[in-house]
């Protein structure tokens, strides 16, 4: 029988909310609110991005619903030991998790437990970033330089980073979600140093839970988002062309190069031809390869949580690897139109080894397909 708990579960959404991804989860289920339900799994859609099971919920008249349950992503459920086969469709469960905002008999799967055995199902152990691979040294190429990919014969990529969001380095401890939403938005002023537009945009898509994510939609996260993602990213780095190409493993597998032939950035002539990556131009300093980009279009947000930027955005990244399983990333963002003065916001990203990167390809409104 399905139950809806008007309580507060801010704090259960922060547990259960996944890393940003394909819908924002805040704008698509109500924290506010808890649904209990318990039947029989009639379906399975173990799909990329998003995993679900059907559940038909009979009410105390007899009434049958059937709930679409989602229960995280297939690659994150999959390493932690899980599969489309660990449920049966016929089994009964319980579930408790949170309702989707719209009427639509959605929810997200919080704790889901089968009946028969007690056995609480689709669990995804607690991240310990690189714990095992921390004590293994930074892998370099023959002549000593920092490889940012895996050895030779191994596999690997970058995959969680250590902040949901961005916010520049002195802002100290700001509490927020999985979507980078603000438990507070008097915090938004230690986010970054907006300029007025900047700072009422910023709060206006925090107000509408990220609703109108150009990342929805299919567009890709340019700028620092795009080491914030939910899919990782590699580099691959060609060393005889001269450039280093990062690879992503969501938003379509968008891809971009930097240029380390050492050429100079004209601001101007790339300030006709916008795109989402801008132009990437890097070299090595010792252990560190710093990257100057410049020419972005505005149609992307900078960071998770609706960081805004125009099209005077210039970055300055830096990349450095202190340890097999740890990439150091820091940027810069100078943005005289968007923010008052340069700032800087940091994170560590942790590798994944052993693994491709999971084939995902963005679709507009995919899960409508099956989901009413």
């Amino acid at each position: 029988m399905m139950r809806v708990l008007a309580a507060s579960l801010s704090m259960l959404l922060l547990l259960v909310a996944p890393l940003p991804a394909h819908h924002s989860h805040s704008a698509t289920y109500d924290g506010e609110r808890q649904v209990t339900l318990q039947g029989v799994v009639t379906r399975i859609e173990w799909v990329n991005p998003h995993a679900y099971l059907f559940v038909d919920d009979a009410e105390s008249d007899g009434t049958v619903t059937n709930w679409a349950v989602e229960v995280g992503r297939p690659f994150d459920l999959e390493r932690a030991g899980w599969t489309n086969t660990s449920l049966k469709v016929g089994e009964v469960v319980s579930v408790r998790g949170v309702p989707a905002r719209s009427q639509s008999k959605r929810a997200f799967g919080a704790s889901i437990t089968r009946v028969s055995d007690k056995q609480q199902l689709f669990v995804v152990p607690a991240a310990k970033p690189g714990a095992q691979a921390k004590k293994e040294p930074t892998p370099r190429w023959p002549d000593g330089q920092v490889r940012l990919g895996p050895r030779p014969g191994e596999k690997g990529f970058w995959g969680r980073a250590s902040a949901v969001g961005m916010v520049e380095n002195k802002a100290g401890d700001i509490r927020m979600n999985g979507d980078a939403l603000l438990f507070d938005l008097a915090d938004a002023d230690r986010v970054a140093p907006f300029r007025p537009w900047s700072r009422a945009l910023y709060l206006f898509r925090q107000r509408n839970l990220l609703v109108d994510d150009p990342l929805s939609r299919c567009l890709a996260p340019g700028g620092p988002r795009q080491f914030q993602g939910a899919y990782g990213f590699q580099f691959v780095e060609q060393r005889e062309l001269k450039r280093i190409l990062v690879l992503l493993g969501g938003e379509n597998r968008n891809w971009h190069p930097i240029f380390m032939d050492g050429r100079k950035l004209n601001t101007e002539e790339l300030a006709a031809s916008p795109t989402y990556y801008g132009t990437s131009s890097g070299r090595w300093e010792k252990d560190t390869l710093v990257v100057e980009t410049t020419g972005f279009n505005e149609r992307f947000w900078l960071g998770n949580g609706g960081l805004p930027s125009t099209t005077a955005l210039r970055l300055t990244e830096r990349f450095s690897r202190p340890d097999y399983a740890t990439l150091r990333y820091e940027v810069t963002v100078d943005d005289a139109r968007a923010y008052t003065r340069p700032w800087t916001a940091a994170w560590t990203v942790e590798w994944v080894p052993d693994r491709e990167i999971q084939e995902y390809f963005c679709e507009e409104n995919a899960e409508t397909t099956f989901i009413r």
